[in-house]
């Protein structure tokens, strides 16, 4: 039964934190029932639960409104990265993985349409090209220095060119008419380069511009909300991880009592286990078998606040339910030899690992001059 106008709203608008701007959205919805929507995804070799679960969940949303959705692939950009360099066989052995990890947890793969960004860029160029340099032009390269970040392996201080075009390029995707997006998906994290794009239209008096979602960052499951390690495994879940391994880090996530804010463990249930189960089962105390179950975040932090929520049996509870999900991925690689193939192989991570020591030491050796 197709949805009604408040009704896709509604589930569309629950798949973003923030969207710009909620009512370029309800025109949109009110003249085009079935918008085309892209979901921008930047390849991994280690998928997190945020790119394989959480992208699942929202990518599912919008195939329920309704939406032709298609996943752009953003191999081109990889080649930035010092890890990859240009070495395509990596990159396509990655994005193998990635794709079969949706499909081990569940995405209706069969309605989304995968986009290569590359193929895009050749398709085209004339009209991508253009409108990149023009971004490149209207703004210094401080400003483009801003929304870099920090990448392995180099250190603080030290920016890769390949980085400065990165803003630019992603600007003059998301504005390429010949992609015909109604709507774009991305993580909150790259929400200064979006709102580039807002400022680059009103200065160019540029219109008709897509509806953008930014969807919710999970946190770093350790005590430090500014550590950067990427190195540790216990940041973060992987789509891999077993059940011990899930364990141990959840048993070692900052959860602290009675407290809400910049809580990594109530915000893993608020994105991923409430959503994906539409509940959330803890059996409080220990051995006592005493059940309350959690529809909404705003019962399970009043339970939290007060002291009648314990925070060991909230890290108890979310483990089971990560595990849960998790059980999906582990039994369709288990009896998919397909899927089993596609699984980033360990000689793969040796020579990325490779890759990067031989970056570091020419970084000491170039610091020694």
């Amino acid at each position: 039964m197709e949805m009604g106008f408040d009704e896709k709203f509604a589930l569309l608008r629950s798949i973003a934190e923030e969207c710009i701007c909620e009512d370029e959205l309800r025109v949109l919805l009110k003249k085009k029932p079935n918008p085309i929507c892209y979901v921008w995804f930047e390849p991994t070799s280690m998928m997190g639960i945020e790119q394989g679960i959480m992208k699942t969940i929202y990518v599912n949303k919008m195939v329920r409104a309704g939406c032709t959705v298609k996943i752009l692939i953003a191999d081109w950009f990889l080649q930035r990265n010092p890890r990859f360099t240009c070495n395509l066989n990596k990159i396509q052995a990655i994005i193998r993985y990635n794709i079969m990890m949706w499909k081990a947890v569940g995405m209706h793969h069969d309605k989304v349409e995968i986009i290569w960004f590359s193929d895009e860029l050749n398709h085209h160029a004339v009209d991508y090209w253009p409108l990149a340099m023009d971004v490149s032009r209207k703004y210094t390269m401080k400003r483009m220095a801003s929304y870099c970040k920090y990448v392995e392996p180099y250190g603080p201080g030290i920016l890769p060119a390949a980085q400065i075009i990165y803003p630019c390029m992603l600007v003059s995707a998301v504005l390429c008419h010949k992609l015909q997006a109604d709507i774009w998906l991305f993580s909150m994290d790259l929400r200064d380069i979006v709102m580039l794009t807002r400022d680059y239209c009103e200065d160019t008096n540029r219109g008709n511009i897509p509806t953008i979602f930014l969807h919710s960052v999970l946190p770093n499951l350790l005590e430090n909300p500014e550590f950067q390690n990427r190195r540790n495994p216990g940041r973060t879940i992987f789509m891999l991880d077993d059940e011990d391994d899930i364990e141990e880090k959840i048993s070692c996530a900052f959860c602290p009592s009675r407290v809400v804010a910049c809580n990594p463990c109530l915000e893993y249930i608020k994105s991923v286990v409430l959503p994906w189960f539409g509940k959330f089962e803890v059996v409080q105390k220990e051995g006592n078998g005493s059940n309350k179950t959690y529809s909404s975040m705003k019962e399970l932090i009043a339970d939290y606040e007060s002291g009648d929520l314990d925070s060991f049996d909230v890290k108890l509870a979310l483990g089971k339910a990560i595990n849960g999900i998790l059980e999906l991925v582990s039994e369709f690689f288990r009896s998919n030899e397909e899927a089993q193939a596609q699984i980033v192989p360990h000689r793969l991570q040796d020579e990325i690992g490779a890759d990067i020591q031989k970056i570091q030491l020419q970084n000491e050796e170039m610091s020694g001059h």
